[in-house]
């Protein structure tokens, strides 16, 4: 695989794409490591305890709606959080997605004369699984009924996992029912089965996390499907995380 440049990340966060408001963001991902080293033992012993995940985002301070201020402000914003990695492109479906469900725990500014201003602003794991995934689309707009790409993730799991889903455009009237669906070889002729079902249908911005408890087939993709007739405009992105 090609070394990746960093500018091709996409974020979204509860719904909201930010990525224009953002020029880095890091994730940690740790676990708590416990010293069980007994006398006699020429090296230390550990045993893994509980996982750390956070994400701390920093960009330029933007007030217009729906970008990085008015978002992240109230510093208690509770939701899903996804960072999009592009292959020196941008995002694409099956690229690397970290998605979160998170509690904003920290929000800065530091205006300066003759600068940007800048912010920071970070997110605590909400004690709910998440991790890097695949992205089933990256932000995506549409008018009726659509399917996705088919994923292939090489192979079968069976540890369960997270389907994360965000609203970035929402739609004036009609609605949507927005699922992941799984098959073994990929065909999607009828053959795929349902793997998660989303509660948000496409009426307001929003974000969701569904967990997948079990086996995950081999190929997986989303599918959207109108209820009405107007053929609004409504915008997307899911990612799927496998444990």
């Amino acid at each position: 695989m090609a070394k990746l440049a960093g500018d091709h990340a996409q974020v979204l966060v509860g719904g909201y794409d930010l990525t224009g408001d953002h020029n880095k963001v890091s994730v940690d991902d740790s676990r708590v490591m416990h010293d069980q080293t007994a006398f006699g033992e020429a090296v230390h012993n550990f045993l893994h305890g509980q996982r750390n995940m956070v994400l701390t985002h920093g960009g330029y301070l933007n007030a217009a709606a729906g970008r990085s201020h008015p978002v992240l402000k109230a510093n208690g914003l509770e939701g899903i959080v996804s960072v999009l990695v592009g292959q020196n492109t941008d995002p694409a479906v099956g690229d690397p997605v970290y998605s979160l469900s998170t509690q904003q725990y920290q929000y800065s500014t530091a205006p300066e004369v003759n600068g940007i201003i800048p912010f920071g602003a970070t997110f605590g794991n909400k004690g709910l699984a998440g991790g890097w995934g695949e992205a089933l689309t990256p932000p995506v707009s549409f008018t009726n009924s659509t399917n996705g790409s088919a994923v292939d993730n090489g192979a079968a799991s069976s540890n369960g996992g997270a389907a994360f889903l965000h609203i970035l455009g929402a739609a004036a009237s009609d609605t949507y029912t927005i699922t992941v669906e799984e098959s073994a070889t990929g065909a999607f002729a009828g053959e795929e089965s349902t793997l998660a079902t989303f509660t948000l249908d496409a009426s307001a911005v929003g974000a969701e996390r569904i967990a997948i408890a079990g086996s995950i087939a081999r190929y997986t993709r989303f599918k959207a499907v109108r209820s009405g007739s107007a053929g609004d405009t409504v915008q997307i992105a899911v990612s799927l995380v496998r444990f």
